[in-house]
């Protein structure tokens, strides 16, 4: 698997409209090492790309390049700890405001596109048909299992 460099896509700086949010989520050093490898976008329905440089996990959108988190990690003990993120809030890029979902939204991408694992999907909308609709537009193919890295999966 090719590790994520920031030169392997179209990338935009996070923007001067920004937000800062503390996280506090732990990974081992295995999770840690799988983080780091990122995610190369690989086909239309891949909406992000993600990777690792100086302690940070950069996430753009794939079809824009819009950077819209950037997210800072400590050392503990084997792993890391996230700390914090820089959020985008340009509202010509990212229409979130809430600090809170994007909190849970960094958190399941992680789960889902670098881990690899099931996670809840961070919605407030009961409705199954636009929770659909919400997670494709967040994580596309790979709500269905298929990993970018991975498309047999």
């Amino acid at each position: 698997m090719k590790i994520a460099e920031p030169s392997n896509w179209k990338t935009a700086p996070l923007p001067e409209r920004q937000t800062a949010i503390t996280l506090d989520r732990s990974f081992t050093a295995e999770e840690i090492n799988l983080i780091r490898q990122g995610l190369i976008p690989q086909e239309m329905e891949d909406k992000w790309f993600i990777y690792w440089r100086d302690n940070a996990l950069h996430f753009h959108r794939s079809w824009t390049g819009n950077c819209i988190y950037v997210v800072q990690f400590a050392a503990e003990g084997e792993g890391c700890r996230m700390v914090s993120a820089a959020v985008n809030r340009d509202p010509e890029q990212y229409k979130e405001t809430n600090d809170e979902h994007d909190r849970q939204m960094i958190s399941y991408l992680i789960d889902v596109l670098l881990l690899r694992r099931p996670s809840a999907f961070p919605s407030s909308d009961a409705s199954p048909p636009m929770q659909s609709l919400q997670k494709w537009s967040q994580v596309g193919r790979a709500m269905l299992g298929q990993h970018p890295d991975n498309p047999q999966e």
